[in-house]
């Protein structure tokens, strides 16, 4: 299979389904795609074939299938083996995904061991184009690799039924990166939080560059007059409209109109990651600070 197949939980859905199916073989990564070999019942075999292409991740695409026979081979089990390399580099890989319900809800979540931890992610979500140095998509392919795994983390790597089993971007805050506020000295701010600490500085009028996925993101309070000026002045943009970031749909209807498709656009994966960059596309133009 070819097609953004890799770094969306394809792996761990081809496990599981085979595993419905009570289906032996294996499947792997390798740098044109997907490699699935199936072996069981001819009725379960189709059915996979079928539920493989209609019952994808959230993030996965198949833009190829080739199928083929090969002679039995009396596996038992199903497995996920080590990514195949040497082959051409043709494999499509994910862009990175806003956090998903399901980790914000641990995110959010006083007892869980990622309370606040702002590089939560799994298989459904968090990076994936900006942290990869090479395909197969895996862990030791990625920036990632600087980061081994704690044991717990390790565990739901490991775990068939977790979701974020085989998500290689996986990370908690023992094992994974930390966040840093510098100066404009580049000297690290001593502070206790220091999310909580860009929020105040934030709010008392300074410009922060933010570094996110894909570069840095320049923020300031778009209420603080003489800091937006200040913003124009360093960026040589008199009138060019900047970004403005939004917590919610209720905010945004603070200063803009919008349909209900406009809405559900707003509010999915590729909205939230696209509504508030300076990149914005033009169906973006709605959320521009339009009185500054």
């Amino acid at each position: 299979m070819t097609g953004v197949v890799q770094g969306v939980g394809f792996r761990p859905f081809v496990y599981q389904l085979a595993a419905r199916h009570h289906l032996d073989g294996w499947v792997l990564n390798d740098a044109e795609g997907v490699k699935i070999e199936i072996e069981g019942p001819w009725e379960e075999t189709n059915r996979f074939v079928h539920d493989v292409q209609t019952q994808l991740p959230p993030l996965a695409k198949i833009a190829d299938m080739q199928e083929g026979f090969v002679p039995p081979t009396g596996e038992t089990g199903f497995r996920i083996l080590e990514s195949a390399t040497g082959a051409e580099r043709r494999a499509l890989i994910s862009a990175d995904t806003n956090v998903c319900a399901d980790c914000l809800h641990e995110l959010f979540d006083s007892a869980d061991r990622r309370y606040r931890y702002p590089f939560i992610n799994c298989t459904n979500c968090g990076p994936r184009y900006t942290i990869i140095t090479d395909i197969p998509y895996d862990r030791p392919n990625t920036t990632m690799k600087d980061f081994p795994l704690c044991a717990d983390c390790r565990r739901e790597y490991e775990d068939p039924a977790d979701r974020r089993f085989h998500a290689q971007p996986v990370a908690c805050p023992v094992c994974g990166p930390r966040v840093e506020l510098l100066d404009a000295a580049g000297k690290k701010v001593e502070c206790e939080d220091p999310i909580r600490e860009t929020a105040n500085r934030i709010r008392q009028g300074q410009i922060l560059a933010i570094k996110g996925l894909g570069g840095f993101h320049l923020a300031c309070d778009a209420t603080h007059e003489e800091t937006v000026r200040d913003m124009r002045r360093r960026k040589q943009r008199e009138e060019k409209p900047f970004a403005v970031m939004s917590a919610d749909v209720e905010k945004v209807a603070r200063y803009a109109q919008f349909d209900e498709k406009e809405r559900q656009l707003l509010l999915s994966s590729a909205g939230r990651l696209r509504c508030c960059g300076s990149g914005c596309r033009k169906r973006w133009r709605l959320l521009w600070h339009r009185a500054s």
